[in-house]
């Protein structure tokens, strides 16, 4: 593929991961709901109210993700099945509650101080950090719950580690915005089919792949932003291997999601801070890439 068909076929391609396409997705989503045009000043607390609207759940409306362990965020997300019942409230005491919104907020710190526009995606699409133990799984985020992203805490995690982590579940959501307002997925007949996840490596529902590769192309930056080159070989190899089976079934994705898969493909072979849009937004000296 030539340099001028790549930029053709990027355009828009890293969608999760560019602030103007998201500004507009969330402000379409929020006139489709709630029949306002936020401004851009406005945003981000339009769109939490309408977050909060769709979910029927009390979340944070202001300019910063809030960090929360337990509440109405807890019951909420247990009630929709986001967050298991492995570990009881009773056995999570004040003391490492508070260590673990600590750790949180320190580690958003340190993304707004590395990346500020990053930072600045996941404030706008997560409106609360619901930080909760548990024994079966590492957290996640759900379709059925926009807003919110769980974090398991453990001492073992980085203030790197859990940022990461933040953006990670960051692009899940912004995916599903994606999906509500220009939709990701044709649902033709005979589009179902599994592959191999970049991020879980194992097979699973192509949608659940479809998301995987672009939390690996944000996972694969945001580790060459911070000048973490030696730790992104191995899952630049599972994204490739990820988007080469996409590639397979064209007919299950909207044109959105097939540039989408396109470019995750081209970024497993090159990666490139600079084909991210959010870079740009960037201010200061290139850390890494090109």
């Amino acid at each position: 593929m030539t340099s001028a068909a790549l930029k053709r076929t990027t355009a828009r391609a890293f969608f999760y991961l560019d602030p103007v396409d998201t500004r507009r997705r969330a402000a379409l989503l929020t006139l489709a709901v709630r029949r306002k045009k936020p401004t851009l000043a406005l945003l981000k607390r339009e769109y939490a109210q309408t977050l909060a609207k769709i979910g029927k759940a009390p979340l944070n409306t202001a300019g910063k993700t809030r960090v929360v362990s337990g509440g109405p965020i807890l019951s909420i997300a247990r009630a929709r099945k986001l967050v298991d019942r492995s570990v009881s409230s009773s056995t999570y005491g004040a003391e490492p509650r508070d260590s673990a919104i600590r750790s949180v907020q320190h580690s958003l710190l340190f993304l707004g101080l590395q990346h500020p526009p990053l930072r600045d995606l996941c404030d706008l699409l997560i409106t609360d950090i619901l930080v909760w133990p548990s024994v079966k799984v590492a957290g996640g985020s759900s379709a059925k719950l926009l807003g919110i992203a769980w974090l398991v805490p453990s001492a073992n995690l980085t203030s790197l580690d859990i940022a990461e982590s933040v953006v990670h579940e960051m692009v899940h959501l912004n995916l599903h915005l994606a999906d509500m307002t220009f939709g990701l997925y044709t649902h033709a007949p005979g589009s179902e089919f599994e592959a191999y996840s970049a991020v879980l490596g194992r097979r699973r529902p192509y949608h659940h792949a479809f998301h995987s590769a672009c939390v690996a192309v944000a996972v694969i930056y945001y580790r060459l932003c911070l000048g973490l080159h030696d730790e992104i070989d191995s899952l630049r190899s599972s994204l490739r291997r990820c988007t080469s089976e996409l590639l397979g079934h064209r007919a299950a994705f909207t044109g959105y999601a097939w540039n989408a898969i396109l470019a995750a493909h081209a970024f497993s072979r090159a990666p490139k801070v600079s084909a991210i849009p959010v870079h740009k937004d960037l201010a200061g000296p290139v850390t890494a890439g090109n």
